[in-house]
């Protein structure tokens, strides 16, 4: 990790080539992401959550562990906050399901007048990229919690809680096409997985937003059915090291989830 004053140093001379002033409209989403990072990085605390979450997506070496998988006999967390993996491109690789949330939770730093039943409750957003037609409107209302994802060109969280309750509750009442929900942690880290499989599946590629939202493409993904199908997967494969356990076998720890979907 690298000293404040590097950090400091590092964040000024992106913003002077990615300021809307010089780089223009293209420059305001890569702002939002230097600031959150700046932020990120100047607290100790979520310099350490960054530097571990770098330290377990490394490849195996003889220094260490690698890549973190998510073993179907583990128990689901169902914690608000947890080391979110660095952003991944679109590869040639499918992607692997890691057990927790894509998205970084700044769920614990919410200023208490800003939360509300929802923060108690410890809801989510989720966007479905496959019903967003792009139109920007979360971006403006909660900027610190959703961009337009440059690979996919459509609305992602890139930070739960990264604005108050008041601006998420209007970013999903106002979505034109009601494609942000509320969700738990637990149906969360299984959307936002499925969700980046079938976007894998389609080289990255989402049909016109446009052209979705008339009904003239009736090709796409539903999320949440295909979620409540991965569950299904997951639950089986628990039941199986079940069987393994109690006859004995390979696997003798706990299997199986208890994830709900919508």
């Amino acid at each position: 990790s690298s000293p404040a004053e590097g950090i400091k140093r590092a964040y000024y001379d992106k913003m002077k080539v990615c300021h809307p002033d010089v780089a223009g409209e293209d420059g305001e989403e890569m702002c939002i992401i230097l600031n959150d990072a700046y932020e990120m990085l100047s607290d100790p605390e979520g310099r350490a959550d960054y530097d571990e979450s770098v330290r377990a997506e490394r490849p195996a070496t003889s220094e260490g562990p690698g890549i973190m998988r998510w073993d179907p006999r583990d128990e689901p967390s169902t914690e608000p906050t947890w080391s979110a993996p660095p952003k991944a491109h679109y590869t040639d690789e499918a992607p692997e399901y890691i057990g927790r949330p894509l998205s970084r939770s700044l769920w614990a730093r919410v200023d208490p007048e800003e939360r509300g039943e929802k923060w108690q409750e410890q809801r989510f957003v989720f966007v479905d990229e496959w019903r967003c037609i792009a139109c920007r409107n979360c971006c403006d209302v909660a900027p610190r919690t959703f961009c337009i994802d440059a690979d996919a060109g459509r609305a992602r969280v890139f930070a739960q809680w990264g604005n108050s309750e008041e601006y998420l509750d209007y970013a999903v009442s106002a979505c034109p096409v009601d494609c942000i929900h509320w969700v738990d942690r637990q149906e969360l880290q299984v959307l936002e997985f499925v969700t980046r499989e079938s976007l894998w599946e389609n080289g990255n590629m989402l049909p016109c937003p446009m052209a979705m939202a008339s009904g003239t493409v009736t090709d796409f993904v539903d999320v949440f059915s295909r979620a409540r199908r991965f569950i299904e997967s997951l639950g089986e494969r628990g039941r199986r090291q079940r069987q393994r356990r109690d006859q004995g076998g390979p696997g003798s720890r706990l299997g199986g989830s208890a994830v709900k979907a919508r």
